[in-house]
């Protein structure tokens, strides 16, 4: 009996190979957003506890501190703007990696449903040649042993 090729294996293997890689570029995005994420959040803690900190009545009026801590919470608010678009560029990129992996999931599990449909084929094909083959020898069988009954 003849073995099953699937005439698309190397297609369906190509896609395989290239659902892995958007996969891989999916999980590397979505750690850079994340990572992006962590970098703004601690920025914005750190603007916090910087604000808290600020020096009250009970210490006096510093003018020149007073005047670097505010050109330095500015520097930091600038930051945290930069860190919130990085985030930001970082998600859509996080998404643009993710639609191409589903698009390439979707790709292999067309060709994969075109591999089942085909071994499918083949297997009932071959149940049939089986079953033709075990009809002849019953047949042949029948035949011998009616005859050899109708034989003096």
């Amino acid at each position: 009996m003849k073995r099953f090729v699937f005439r698309l294996e190397t297609v369906l293997r190509h896609r395989k190979t290239i659902e892995e890689l958007r996969e891989q570029d999916f999980a590397l995005a979505q750690g850079r957003h994340m990572e992006a994420k962590l970098q703004l959040e601690a920025l914005e803690e750190h603007y916090r506890r910087t604000v808290a900190e600020r020096p009250g009545a009970e210490f006096g009026f510093d003018a020149p501190a007073i005047q670097s801590r505010e050109k330095y919470l500015q520097a930091v608010q600038e930051r945290i703007a930069e860190q919130a678009e990085r985030v930001e560029v970082a998600r859509i990129i996080a998404e643009e990696m993710r639609l191409a992996m589903v698009a390439a999931k979707q790709a292999r599990e067309a060709v994969s449903r075109l591999r089942e449909d085909d071994l499918a084929e083949h297997t009932a094909e071959t149940q049939r040649l089986m079953q033709e083959g075990l009809d002849e020898v019953a047949a042949t069988r029948f035949a011998r042993l009616n005859a050899a009954r109708t034989s003096p």
